[in-house]
């Protein structure tokens, strides 16, 4: 099965997926003049020392239709919590596909450099509350005059987490989908969401062949979210249209491992607490046992052997407490009578 950042990755590396997610979510007037159906993927080279390799990320070359070009850096985020250093990273991509544009004479030399727009697509655990643009990380008063010689810039984040149910219902959109799969909490949930995604490709043919990421990124959420970490026996790719079906058994089988599991959490516990409560027990007739000896040795040496059948009978019927209360009694005890007074 692929990995997560895998199917993501697949997913923007299309074009059509790309054009959906800046139309739907970068609430930015100039989009509209942007030519999507001209867009071009550029492979980068370049890679930062000191820091992993980035293989999620993607970039875009725009043309623009006043005659003009940007390229589209987007980076795919999946990481549970914001990085507060992500607008940095963010600056030096940046500058190196710009060297790389220059180094593979994309770029005239006596010409100007093409605009980027960095996008960074974070879907982690916990909103993005981090800096994103470069003077909110930088330490200088509002008026000192070190302002013009500080690097500018931010990115646009779109952060998946943001964005209300409802909202991405009343989308028509493939990203939107993907991010209510994303937000799927309950597995009973994810059979509907399949029906939808499949519903909404046929309508929309040019995405078809994101049929099997989106079957992959289905079955992923199933398994994570049931917990269920049994690998699939086969590597055969995953149907898009068997999906809703394969994740209504999958989800009656979790229902009863689910359900199974708990029946044998109750029955571990009521063991736990009717062992503990015939130790308890135990151990209270040991002490018991332990103080009717002490007492009728005691009540011997005192009175001499023999006791009646009524003081048996209150003997064997006595508390602990009780036995130990009469035991306080023998030393200062006259005869029988003091020792089981009221």
């Amino acid at each position: 099965m692929a990995d997560h950042d895998g199917l993501y990755h697949q997913l923007y590396t299309h074009p059509h997926m790309m054009a959906d997610l800046l139309r739907q979510f970068v609430t930015e007037p100039w989009v509209a003049d942007l030519d999507l159906s001209g867009m071009e993927p550029v492979k980068t080279k370049f890679h930062v020392p000191g820091l992993p390799k980035r293989e999620s990320d993607v970039v875009w070359r725009i043309p623009i239709r006043s005659g003009s070009e940007i390229y589209l850096l987007v980076l795919l985020e999946f990481q549970s919590e914001s990085d507060r250093w992500m607008i940095l990273r963010v600056q030096v991509y940046m500058c190196l596909l710009w060297l790389q544009l220059l180094h593979e004479k994309k770029i005239p030399a006596s010409g100007p450099l093409p605009p980027l727009f960095p996008v960074v697509l974070h879907n982690g655990d916990t909103p993005w509350l981090m800096p994103v643009r470069m003077h909110d990380l930088i330490d200088l008063p509002l008026n000192s005059p070190l302002w013009p010689y500080q690097p500018g810039g931010q990115f646009f984040l779109i952060d998946e987490g943001r964005y209300p149910k409802k909202n991405l219902e009343n989308r028509d959109s493939l990203s939107a989908l993907v991010f209510m799969i994303e937000q799927c909490t309950n597995p009973e949930n994810l059979p509907a969401l399949a029906e939808s995604v499949i519903q909404w490709l046929e309508k929309h043919a040019e995405f078809a062949e994101l049929r099997q990421v989106l079957a992959a990124m289905l079955f992923n959420a199933m398994t994570t979210l049931s917990k269920d970490q049994t690998s699939r026996t086969d590597h055969n790719p995953i149907n898009l249209m068997e999906v809703p079906t394969m994740l209504q058994t999958r989800m009656e089988t979790w229902k009863k491992q689910w359900t199974g599991q708990k029946e044998q959490e109750l029955i571990a516990k009521i063991t736990n607490e009717l062992y503990a409560k015939v130790t308890q027990e135990l151990f209270q007739k040991g002490e018991r046992k332990n103080a009717e000896g002490t007492f009728h040795r005691l009540l011997h040496k005192k009175f001499g052997p023999g006791l009646s059948p009524h003081v048996e009978e209150k003997l064997r019927n006595a508390t602990l407490e009780a036995i130990e209360a009469w035991t306080d009694r023998i030393l200062d005890a006259q005869n029988l009578s003091d020792v089981f007074k009221e």
